[in-house]
């Protein structure tokens, strides 16, 4: 080959190389959010436990639904999207780190996800120093798809959910609760203990009644102590959720289809329409056949 024409072949590859990076380079930043305005680490080091400790609560209860209503967010005009990420940019001004991570990954208005990389890589080192709320906050920015092309983070956002239920921290007793009752993602199955950190996150007003009502709609409802068990959790569990059951247990009471000329149910649908179920009931109901 004459070295006139070896030149023009490097240069050829060389602009082939330039061409791919600098589309790859592309591609990788069209992945992440840029829109958002730069976190300042000086107002966090001024945000008070108490104003954080609000929005946390409040973070963790819209992040499961961060792309659908809710019950704060119900607007079908698509207004209560732009609320949501509207409050969580307020909470990132303020200095809340967790949601300005959360926005990186999440769009709410358009319901777009964007690269987890380097937010997760700011996650964990909060969780790894010991920050609670990170440790829960891994499994909702996830794909938890096992076949997905985020399935290497899905058992150290396990482990993290262990360790922040560990520490007592209400976002992950909320999901623990669930977890343990069932046994699945590396809890043991242990019923009473699941129900107590259940409900030691709906105490918190952290939704743990979502995880109980869930975790009773699995189960027979064959007689009216169990109906009546499943509309006092269904019912707590509206305040968060707008798919909660608690209606629909009246309506299959109801359904001469489902309870034909059961006089007893018709009754008990009238009664449990007219109650609005605290806590402490529902506590005191249990989950019923020896609560295991």
């Amino acid at each position: 080959m004459k070295p006139t024409t070896r030149r023009r072949w490097l240069d050829a590859m060389l602009l082939v190389v330039a061409i791919l990076f600098a589309t790859f380079a592309l591609w990788a930043y069209s992945q992440e959010r840029h829109d958002l305005p730069p976190f300042d680490y000086e107002r966090a080091k001024s945000l008070t436990p108490e104003r954080r400790a609000m929005y946390e609560r409040d973070l963790f209860n819209e992040v499961m639904y961060w792309n659908i209503g809710s019950p704060k967010y119900m607007e079908r005009d698509g207004s209560g999207a732009r609320r949501r990420e509207a409050d969580w940019l307020t909470m990132t001004r303020d200095g809340y780190e967790l949601a300005y991570i959360t926005l990186q990954v999440l769009q709410p208005p358009s319901g777009i996800r964007y690269s987890v990389k380097k937010p997760l890589a700011r996650l964990t080192e909060l969780a790894d120093g010991g920050d609670a709320g990170a440790m829960c906050l891994y499994t909702y920015l996830i794909d938890r798809d096992p076949n997905g092309k985020e399935a290497k983070y899905i058992e150290p956002a396990y482990s993290y959910k262990r360790q922040g239920a560990q520490l007592g921290h209400p976002a992950c007793l909320r999901d623990a609760g669930y977890f343990l009752m069932t046994g699945i993602h590396g809890f043991p199955k242990d019923v009473p203990a699941g129900l107590e950190a259940a409900i030691q996150a709906e105490r918190a007003e952290y939704g743990g009644a979502v995880s109980i009502a869930v975790y009773l709609t699995q189960r027979p409802t064959n007689d009216a102590d169990a109906w009546t068990r499943l509309y006092c959790w269904q019912s707590l569990a509206s305040k968060y959720r707008v798919y909660s059951e608690f209606s629909t247990v009246i309506f299959k009471l109801r359904n001469p289809l489902q309870q034909p000329k059961n006089a007893e149910y018709f009754l008990l649908a009238d009664r449990l329409e007219k109650w609005s179920p605290s806590l402490d009931e529902c506590v005191a109901l249990g989950l019923g056949m020896g609560d295991s």
